[in-house]
């Protein structure tokens, strides 16, 4: 691609960092999201300049829609791929004065929408203890099950466990957790997790005083997510839960639990650290489809049908 259209990109990239305040991992999707429209859009042309962007036809971009649809993208990503290509534009037109209008007029893919399926507490119980693996060194277990009690008690996704910071520590009430677009909120914190993270402090074989990180991975180095999801996955197999049961279903399961206890959205909201009301309300759907399936299978009228 041309060295241009690269300066581009990355000065795209920073503004979403330093003024967005989004995270590195979803600024680097975006940015692939662009380089891929580009590079299909251009191809191999040799010379190409920031003003050839406000060229790019609805032809061109409907062929590479389709190209993507040809690779069996689920309806979420291509959305977040459409999603990109308008904010990186949108950000062109306010600062290099540089308008498509094909791309303005581009409307995004509607989301399926799937409800999060959160574990039964019964399950819980068995895939926190599932983690005890015969193969594992003790402090990797009990790494690993801290984890879990902080995503299942305190609501937070795998990023924020990883990304807690020695400097949080002794933890007491509450823990300050940074979420998405850097936003900080207290979530509390329950003396079986807490317990948790002190018994993992004292049989990890590092110093994690001298870390920046709490969690650590084998070789003393800052824990990576996916190592937690392994982890997971090979509890759940062990047990016969599916596929569905994710580190993220752990944070749905602790949304679900405290509305089913009769805690009220605007806390869970706040719990949670979403922006909008509207993405809690999706746990009140759960909740309403287990209410018929109970009066389904317990009402006389419909056991009688």
């Amino acid at each position: 691609m041309k060295i241009e259209l690269n300066c581009l990109i990355k000065e795209w990239a920073s503004y979403n960092i330093n003024l967005r305040n989004l995270s590195e991992n979803s600024v680097k999707a975006y940015s692939l999201d662009l380089k891929d429209f580009l590079n299909f859009s251009f191809k191999e042309s040799e010379a190409v300049l920031k003003s050839d962007l406000s060229h790019i036809n609805s032809h061109t971009i409907r062929l590479w829609i389709l190209n993507l649809r040809n690779r069996s993208l689920k309806a979420a990503s291509l959305s977040r791929k459409i999603s990109s290509l308008k904010s990186f534009f949108q950000w062109l037109e306010n600062s290099h004065n540089i308008f498509n209008s094909a791309i303005s007029k581009l409307d995004s893919p509607k989301k399926d929408k799937k409800l999060p399926r959160p574990i039964a507490i019964n399950d819980i119980k068995k895939l926190f203890c599932a983690f005890e693996n015969k193969k594992e060194q003790r402090w990797i277990i009990s790494r690993n099950q801290a984890i879990f009690l902080l995503l299942y008690t305190c609501g937070l996704r795998i990023s924020e466990a990883i990304d807690l910071k020695t400097n949080a520590l002794p933890l007491s009430i509450s823990v300050l957790v940074k979420g998405k677009g850097k936003k900080e909120r207290m979530v509390p914190i329950l003396s079986i997790t807490n317990q948790a993270i002190e018994n993992y402090k004292k049989q990890c074989p590092y110093s994690i005083s001298s870390s920046e990180y709490v969690f650590l991975g084998i070789r003393g180095k800052r824990m990576l997510s996916r190592t937690f999801q392994k982890a997971m996955e090979r509890a759940r197999d062990s047990i016969g839960l599916p596929s569905s049961t994710t580190p993220h279903s752990l944070r749905h399961s602790y949304a679900t639990h405290l509305l089913n206890a009769g805690t009220d959205l605007r806390s869970i909201q706040k719990l949670l650290g979403h922006s909008a009301l509207s993405s809690t309300q999706i746990y009140t759907q759960i909740e309403q489809k287990r209410l018929l399936q109970v009066y389904k299978s317990t009402h006389p009228r419909e056991r009688a049908n």
